[in-house]
């Protein structure tokens, strides 16, 4: 998940090619369940945050800030929400950069986790990175997150470095990860040894 910390804009600048961003809303079963997929908006905010203090037993990392300004992103962010019925179920947001698509945040129900909704959510913006012409798809999760990191990997993410101190408000550090969508890429990278 990105979190702020100071020198952003060093990291996440904005793509220099145009991305297409344009989503229309669908309705897809996914586990025998019906689920609406549509673009978030500011009147997504107070469900986003409910979500996110469920997923993280009370602790918030984002605020109605965070959101916010990510929503606004509208040249190169794509934030989609998941709703069964009226309920919000998941969320994903991804940033394009000039060669990347980094995850900058994900979330499912706990009700709804091992239904692969996540993993719908995650094809689905790994698909958006192709059609834009990125060469990885990259995010940051937390180090002692295991479970994550296999689900991750099972999608074919690899590690590749450690940023210290990422999650500052927690203390704790995070593991980059890339999915690497052009061949060419896998063979000239070292892969991280843990």
């Amino acid at each position: 998940m990105l979190k702020k910390f100071k020198g952003l804009n060093q990291f996440f600048h904005l793509a220099q090619n145009k991305v297409n961003l344009t989503f229309s809303p669908f309705v897809v079963t996914i586990d025998k369940q019906v689920l609406q997929v549509m673009q978030a908006s500011d009147d997504d905010i107070p469900n986003l945050l409910m979500l996110e203090q469920k997923v993280y037993s009370g602790y918030m990392p984002w605020d109605e800030l965070s959101f916010r300004t990510e929503l606004n992103k509208k040249k190169n962010t794509l934030y989609l929400v998941v709703y069964h019925v009226s309920t919000l179920i998941a969320f994903i947001g991804v940033r394009f950069r000039s060669r990347e698509a980094h995850i900058t945040n994900i979330a499912v129900a706990p009700e709804f986790q091992h239904q692969h909704v996540g993993t719908f959510l995650m094809q689905l913006m790994i698909e958006r990175a192709r059609q834009n012409g990125s060469e990885c798809v990259s995010l940051e999760v937390r180090v002692d997150n295991e479970l994550a990191q296999k689900f991750y990997q099972l999608l074919g993410f690899e590690a590749t470095f450690i940023r210290k101190n990422y999650y500052q408000d927690i203390a704790t550090d995070a593991l980059n990860m890339v999915l690497w969508l052009k061949p060419h890429q896998v063979n000239k990278r070292k892969k991280l040894k843990f």
